[in-house]
């Protein structure tokens, strides 16, 4: 059994190793990608019956979640954003518009604090989940903070769908039995149904 100061070493590495690979991604390749990855998602059913969105601001180089924050409320989806409010602690707030968004912890974007929190994620709530590294297995090299992890605990029966780029999708990531894991994956070339795919990979 990998213990779980083992998988947070290995997890270290395999972070280091794919943020590399993202950051050498060109900005020509990285929009083209951010918008194959927006439309794809938007012609998914998953996403149409969804009617709240719990979104990411993207920061740096993470897959640009702009267009889709924007279309969602065009198309009146329910759409909340995380707002860090201690260690290893989030919460989901509802947004009217991109404007209710301000510089928070670590300078990514939050709703700001007039913003009403959002209820925990429930079946009719799609996570989108940022990452560095992901497997087809589901599992997810975050960025170490464990914010996800906590706040999604117990909350199975939402729909948790990572955004990537092609280029993050490792061949494995060790979990721990506190991780949580993502339902799919969407990527510039490929919607990846974790289960099934990794079932197909054995």
């Amino acid at each position: 059994m990998v213990k779980n100061t083992e998988i947070r070493q290995t997890k270290k590495e395999i972070r280091e190793k794919y943020r590399q690979i993202r950051e050498a991604l060109s900005p020509e390749i990285r929009k083209s990608a951010d918008g194959m990855i927006a439309r794809r998602l938007f012609d998914e059913p998953f996403y149409r019956d969804a009617r709240f969105i719990y979104c990411y601001a993207s920061f740096k180089d993470e897959v640009d979640t702009n267009e889709i924050i924007e279309e969602s409320l065009r198309n009146g989806k329910r759409v909340a954003l995380p707002r860090v409010r201690g260690k290893r602690r989030m919460e989901f707030c509802f947004i009217k518009s991109p404007a209710d968004l301000k510089p928070g912890f670590m300078g990514i974007k939050e709703p700001g604090p007039w913003c009403p929190k959002a209820p925990a994620p429930f079946k009719d709530t799609l996570v989108l989940m940022p990452g560095i590294a992901f497997d087809r297995n589901g599992a997810r090299a975050g960025y170490g903070g464990g914010y996800y992890d906590t706040y999604l605990e117990g909350h199975s029966e939402c729909m948790k769908t990572a955004l990537a780029y092609s280029v993050q999708i490792a061949p494995e990531i060790p979990d721990a039995p506190t991780d949580i894991k993502v339902d799919m994956i969407i990527t510039e070339e490929e919607l990846i149904i974790c289960s099934q795919d990794f079932r197909e990979t054995r």
